[in-house]
């Protein structure tokens, strides 16, 4: 019998001791509340009846692609509730009391930020193939570059991989890494589909460079170093953690020690799910509006 518990069948009295276990709920977004801006039906309104009973959301992704002014705005949630590999790239640099050149293969979104945030960064330039010598120039290492950080930039070309490489090549240069995650999920004609996530390029650069980054996504010690510093977390066994996959978000809140709600609306089935050992959910949900299902009887 499987030991997953799907949160449907329970019954009200069920359903209040369930609610009544935890204080704070970390959700994913993406396969979760909405399909990269569709909104999944009724998911949100679950996590307003959770804070209408006093609990605490914050709302984790990797995707970096949103301003906090965009979430804001969808899930009309304050951006200090909102944690991203943005902010994680920022806390994590100031940290270290970091200081140079980022070479940053990021988002637009990612790239003001940081540069907002006072970070020096550094990009190479368009160049054509036809002229060699510009080419050359651009992707031989610069020692004025102490980190390279990659995550999902749909401008990502040969040139930004080849100085990537270059630089790495120094084992003094810190190497940051945001979603690592092999493939998205989108909403097509009311039909989910996957496709190609940031993993496969950043494999690329690891595999070429004998390096791997630090993450500062999900699932990282980085990122739990951050919302255990952040967020109030007083005791992990009093949080709830709801995400649509089994690498990422479930892998992550039992890093963490949190409770594990799987949702179907995303990446992993079920079925997945019950094959699974540390990202074995407690709980789940084949899609988030039915949370209280049982008060609707």
């Amino acid at each position: 019998m499987s030991k997953i518990k799907d949160l449907s069948k329970f019954s009200a009295e069920e359903l209040e001791e369930f609610l009544m276990s935890f204080d704070i709920v970390f959700s994913d977004i993406d396969g979760v509340i909405f399909y990269q801006g569709v909104p999944i039906i009724g998911a949100r309104d679950s996590l307003k009846r959770l804070e209408e009973l006093g609990k605490q959301i914050y709302l984790v992704t990797n995707n970096s692609t949103y301003t906090e002014e965009d979430y804001h705005e969808m899930f009309d949630i304050h951006s200090n509730y909102i944690i991203n590999p943005i902010k994680v790239f920022t806390w994590y640099l100031k940290k270290i009391d970091f200081h140079g050149e980022i070479l940053a293969l990021v988002s637009t979104t990612v790239w003001n930020t940081l540069t907002e945030a006072g970070l020096q960064l550094v990009k190479p330039q368009t160049v054509s193939l036809l002229k060699r010598e510009e080419v050359i120039k651009e992707i031989v290492d610069r020692p004025s570059i102490k980190a390279v950080i990659i995550d999902f930039d749909i401008d990502c070309n040969w040139v930004k991989l080849a100085l990537a490489i270059s630089c790495l090549g120094r084992k003094d240069v810190l190497y940051l890494s945001g979603a690592t995650d092999e493939w998205a999920i989108v909403n097509v004609q009311n039909t989910v589909i996957k496709i190609l996530g940031p993993g496969p390029l950043i494999n690329l650069i690891n595999t070429q460079t004998g390096r791997e980054p630090l993450m500062c996504s999900k699932p990282s010690e980085i990122l739990k170093e951050y919302v255990l510093d952040t967020c109030d977390v007083t005791d992990p066994r009093r949080c709830l953690f709801i995400g649509d996959s089994l690498n990422t978000d479930m892998k992550f809140a039992f890093m963490c020690g949190f409770m594990k709600l799987l949702v179907g609306t995303g990446l992993n089935s079920l079925k997945e799910a019950q094959e699974e050992d540390d990202a074995c959910p407690d709980y789940y949900l084949s899609n988030l509006n039915q949370l209280f299902a049982a008060y609707k009887d």
